[in-house]
This record gives C-alpha cells, sequence and structure tokens, in this order.
C-alpha cells in the first residue's frame, strides 16, 4: 500500500453460521402517486389481493391498473396492497426500466394526491447490486463497491426496523429510491462488477461494541472530515466519531464560495434558533469561524446563539451550500459561505473510499478508517 496517511488497524469480520437468518426481502418504494400504471413482462402472474384473486397472462403481455379516484370519494384510512405482478423469467417492467421480484401497486393513506405507489419487493442482495451503480459507479474500483455494499446494506436493513426504531413504520415499504434514502436502480443497471461486490460481502453489515446493527451512512465528499450524525440530525448514533479524511481532495472540485446578501442570511439565521425569532442585520455579530465546526456562534446584541450549520444548509439546500463543511465570513452589508465537499459529511466519504481503494486498501480497511468504532459482522 502506498499513501502518507495511515490506517489503524482493520475491520474484524465476525461469521455467524449462514442458517442464522434468511436474506431479507426489502420493499422498495420506486413511484409515486401514479394515476395511471402500466406493467409489462412475459407471463405475467397478477395477484389481487383483495379480492382473492390470480390471474396469469400467457407470452408477452401489459397490465394497466387506473388509480384515479373520483373526487369526493373517501380513501382508506390504511394502505391497501392493490396488486402483486411477478413472472417466472424474474423480471417485471415498468416504463422504460425491468426490476428483479415482485412489483406491488399500494393505495390509501399514504398514496398522495389520490394516486397509487409503486414497490419493488427485492432479495437484499439483487437491491444492493443496484444501489451501487447508483449510489457509485459500477466501473470504480471493486473494493470501493465492496465498502459501499456494506454502507449501504447496514442502512437499508436499520430502514427495516433491526435493531433502529423508525418513525414511519407504518409505511408499506421499507425504503425510497431516491436521495431521501438510499438511489437504487433496476436491472439494466447491474453489471458484474455490482454482483460481485454485493454477493462477495452477501450478509456483511455494520455492528457496534454491544453486536447491535448500525445504520450506514455515507456521502460523496467530506470535504477533509468526516461529522457525526448528531451534529447534522438531531438524535446520537452509536460507534459514530468525525475523522480525517484527505484522501477525497484529488477527486472533484475541492473549494467552493458563495456570497449572500446579510439581511437575507439574518432571516435565516432566526428560523434555525432553538427558539426561532426575528433577527436585525445591523445588530448581528458572527464569531469567527473555521469548517470543522458544526454549529455558528452568533450575537444579537448581547444576546449569543448557537446555531446548527446542517440547519441552515436544509433552508437554504444543496446548491447554495452544497456540504455541512463550511464557514462563514462577516463582510459587512453581505456575508461569504466558504466550504468544500459534497453531501451532509457523515459516515463514508465516498471519493475518499474511491483514492483509498486505487491506493490498495480493501473494504475492510476503508470501513474501518470511517467507522473506527464498528465491526462488519454477517448477519446471514
Amino acid at each position: 500500500m502506498t499513501g502518507c496517511f495511515a490506517l489503524a488497524g482493520t475491520v474484524a469480520l465476525l461469521t455467524f453460521p449462514l442458517a442464522r437468518a434468511a436474506v431479507p426481502q426489502v420493499k422498495v418504494l420506486i413511484g409515486k402517486s401514479l394515476k395511471d400504471v402500466f406493467i409489462h413482462g412475459t407471463d405475467l402472474r397478477q395477484q389481487l389481493p383483495a379480492q382473492k384473486v390470480e390471474r396469469t397472462f400467457a407470452g408477452q403481455q401489459t397490465v394497466n391498473f387506473n388509480c384515479r379516484v373520483k373526487a369526493g370519494l373517501a380513501l382508506p384510512s390504511r394502505s391497501i396492497l392493490v396488486a402483486s405482478v411477478s413472472s417466472p423469467t424474474g423480471l417485471v417492467g415498468w416504463e422504460s426500466r425491468r426490476y428483479r421480484g415482485e412489483l406491488h401497486l399500494i393505495a390509501g393513506a399514504h398514496a398522495a394526491e389520490r394516486g397509487c405507489d409503486l414497490v419493488n419487493l427485492v432479495p437484499m442482495e439483487t437491491y444492493i447490486s443496484s444501489l451501487l451503480a447508483k449510489e457509485m459507479r459500477a466501473d470504480w474500483p471493486i473494493e470501493a463497491l465492496k465498502a459501499q455494499a456494506v454502507a449501504a446494506r447496514s442502512y437499508a436493513l436499520a430502514k427495516m426496523g433491526t435493531g433502529i426504531p423508525r418513525a414511519d413504520q407504518a409505511l408499506p415499504w421499507h425504503l425510497e429510491s431516491s436521495e431521501k434514502n438510499q438511489v437504487s436502480g433496476s436491472f439494466f443497471d447491474t453489471t458484474s462488477q455490482t454482483d460481485t461486490a454485493a454477493l462477495s460481502t452477501a450478509g456483511e453489515i455494520l455492528f457496534d461494541q454491544a453486536g447491535r446493527p448500525v445504520e450506514g451512512f455515507f456521502h460523496s465528499k467530506c470535504g477533509g472530515r468526516t461529522l457525526r450524525p448528531d451534529q447534522v440530525w438531531s438524535g446520537h448514533v452509536e460507534g459514530y466519531r468525525g475523522v480525517d479524511c484527505p484522501f477525497c481532495h484529488k477527486h472533484g472540485r475541492r473549494d467552493w464560495t458563495q456570497t449572500m446578501d446579510k439581511h437575507r442570511f439574518t432571516a435565516l439565521l432566526g428560523r434555525v434558533l432553538p427558539n426561532p425569532g426575528r433577527l436585525r442585520a445591523d445588530a448581528v455579530t458572527l464569531v469567527p469561524d473555521r469548517r470543522g465546526q458544526a454549529e455558528l456562534r452568533v450575537y444579537d446584541g448581547n444576546q449569543a446563539h448557537v446555531v446548527r450549520k446542517a440547519g441552515l444548509r436544509g433552508l437554504l439546500g444543496r446548491v447554495e451550500i452544497p456540504s455541512n463543511h463550511y464557514r462563514v465570513v462577516d463582510l459587512g452589508a453581505r456575508v461569504r459561505i466558504e466550504g468544500a465537499g459534497y453531501g451532509h459529511g457523515v459516515g463514508m466519504c465516498q471519493m475518499g473510499a474511491l483514492e483509498l481503494a486505487r491506493r490498495g486498501y480493501g473494504y475492510r480497511e476503508i470501513l474501518q478508517h470511517y467507522f473506527p468504532d464498528l465491526q462488519v459482522r454477517r448477519a446471514w
């Protein structure tokens, strides 16, 4: 291995018997509030649970579901599985994409705007393979893809309710295929490389020292140092701490800068105070700041306030503040926001993982760097 930055130790791989648990089936939301749904495939099998009806359609067929609910008609108080569609070929199509597993049509309380939601029920490792091509790139080094597989699998399993409670347990899916959770793909997004990364790490997830599964966070580029979950969101996640990452600087733009009218900036500050209130731009003083700090200290006259930088980014969005690794400089009538990196900054830095893999580090060493207090263990 080469490089001037030392990685301490390696992740211990502790295995359980393979019979410990079956491979989980993941429910992934792939379509929201759909009015008309056309599902296509070969020898389709359609199940309508409410009517206790099962139908088969020989050959290449398309089945249509009309999810348009007449105005004034009350929606059911809970989500309902309207239909399940599968194929003995293992592939079912929606729009231009084909999915492994089954497609479930959901209607009811969680189907906004009186449409249907579409959910893909798929084995975990198939889901992970399709995700790798979206959250990373299929042609990245295999060790970077393996590290991503373990982190994404840990996140998915946590969202399925294993060890970490969720506020949205009532939802008829586990994850959205979006930046809200993780972006996954379809059959055509997988490659032999992504399949290898998923299957060679099958069942491996992150555990804390007490043997509890831990949510695996990741982001595009930390900009030099990662953050803890409690520095960005509410709540503590066991086993996380910030680590230095000099590896990602070689990939993409290193720094970014934004300027903003101070009146607008102080109005935003007022919205993210612990006790939201109105601030006067001419009375606000910004305490000298640095990028590594998760909080910004300001004075409104003689009154001191502490503002979470992640809260400001949440209001302004990723375009104006691309990452949580930034500092704010008071220019008088304006403020300058100077930052580095892209994303929330928690957990594994993907660009850092890319660089480490190119230097010859294995996926367990990569994970050890970004999750130094966690272990990789096999759950199934």
